[in-house]
């Protein structure tokens, strides 16, 4: 590797529905997608009229309190699940639904994931000064795809029009953003790569069973960065993996009927692909191991780093579940103050959810420039991934200056 190039981040975006945007980058960013891109024309509309990012906050009471099926939910939970149904959660993010399925077709469906993936890229290019056209690789991961197969990541390359991209599909489930920051650094401090787009989203309307208990914590999003040559001494400093494939078959996706559904013959059995704890024995092993396998990640990332707990000046984390950011916050020893998360707001967004709360963490003014970040994440399958970088002064005045919170 040659090590005469730093590498890191030069742009950070995230797509959060009905999240309000700066007139400002709102104008640049519409100018692009119109001029630049495939990305549908209704979606620039919604934009352009609502000055916001297409979708919707979903509450508690307009998803589950106020459906006719909200009591028998409710009953089918164990008394202490009923005492907090919504596991800390009040409102989530929905994309809107798609243009084109609505005039077509009699059941349609959400926004597609490349889409919302497309629109995340194009904010992060937007919020650089980088020409699309050097952009030389897209790494992507798409948790929920438009297809199994091929992946999306060639699709995203495509509606942005990146004539000078290749582009590979990454995946380490909710980890994978982490995984594809490890990724691109190690291309661009190489040499084999100049200018890298990391893009990933999590689209749970696509696979939320909403009369399964799990429901309630999960939401819609979508992240990108480009990660390119950065000035010596900021952008990655280390990282460290590992998984444990014995817990594989915890968490999956799967074909099948809703939790709550009493159907006749005649009718559609609306059984669809979704998300479902398939392993009890599995899960209660990630559950018990939550803290000590992210800790070992954290823990070898600093080793190779030369550094310890005390260096680090923020925490940025997954949000799988409600209680288990403070549980990674305690086990690697850092203080209440150096670690934020989402999960009220936005409950469980997957694979954007680390870079979602790094962004906030710096809109905030709790990130900093020259400040030592850990970018930490677990990942169904099951993957952990820490990776240290430090903070520059072009990152953290784009964040500001192009998002709001």
């Amino acid at each position: 590797m040659n090590n005469s190039i730093n590498a890191g981040f030069i742009s950070l975006a995230s797509y959060l529905p009905a999240k309000k945007l700066p007139a400002e980058f709102l104008n640049k960013l519409v100018n692009f997608l119109q001029e630049k891109t495939s990305f549908p024309k209704e979606y620039i509309e919604q934009i352009k009229e609502s000055k916001k990012l297409p979708g919707y906050i979903e509450t508690n009471e307009e998803g589950w309190i106020n459906q006719p099926w909200y009591e028998t939910w409710v009953e089918r939970m164990s008394e202490k699940k009923q005492k907090d149904p919504f596991q800390g959660t009040k409102e989530r993010l929905r994309v809107p639904m798609d243009p084109e399925s609505v005039k077509t077709s009699l059941y349609p469906h959400p926004m597609l994931p490349s889409d919302a993936e497309t629109l995340a890229a194009a904010m992060a290019i937007c919020n650089s000064d980088i020409n699309p056209d050097d952009i030389d690789l897209v790494l992507a991961h798409s948790q929920v795809p438009d297809r199994p197969l091929p992946q999306n990541v060639s699709l995203i390359q495509h509606k942005l029009g990146l004539k000078n991209a290749g582009a590979y599909s990454v995946d380490s489930c909710c980890s994978s953003f982490v995984t594809m920051t490890e990724l691109a650094s190690s291309l661009v401090m190489s040499g084999l790569k100049k200018n890298v787009l990391v893009v990933s989203s999590f689209l749970d309307t696509h696979v939320t069973d909403k009369t399964d208990y799990f429901s309630v914590n999960t939401g819609d999003a979508a992240v990108a960065g480009i990660i390119s040559s950065v000035t010596e001494g900021y952008g990655y400093i280390s990282s460290h993996s590992l998984s444990h494939g014995s817990r594989h078959d915890g968490i999956i996706y799967e074909r099948r009927m809703p939790a709550l559904m009493k159907r006749i013959d005649s009718g559609p059995d609306f059984a669809q692909t979704f998300t479902t704890f398939g392993n009890p024995a599995a899960n209660k092993e990630i559950a018990a191991n939550a803290a000590s396998d992210l800790k070992f990640v954290v823990d070898k990332s600093l080793e190779k780093a030369n550094l310890n707990v005390n260096d680090i000046d923020f925490l940025a984390t997954h949000q799988p579940v409600a209680w288990v950011g403070k549980v990674w916050r305690e086990a690697i020893g850092l203080p209440e103050e150096k670690h934020h998360e989402t999960f009220e707001k936005y409950g469980n967004i997957a694979t954007c959810a680390a870079i979602v709360n790094l962004i906030e963490s710096v809109e905030l003014g709790l990130i900093k420039k020259d400040h030592k970040v850990i970018l930490a994440s677990s990942g169904a399958g099951e993957n952990h991934i820490s990776v240290i970088m430090k903070m520059s002064e072009q990152l953290v005045t784009n964040i500001i200056e192009n998002n709001t919170i």
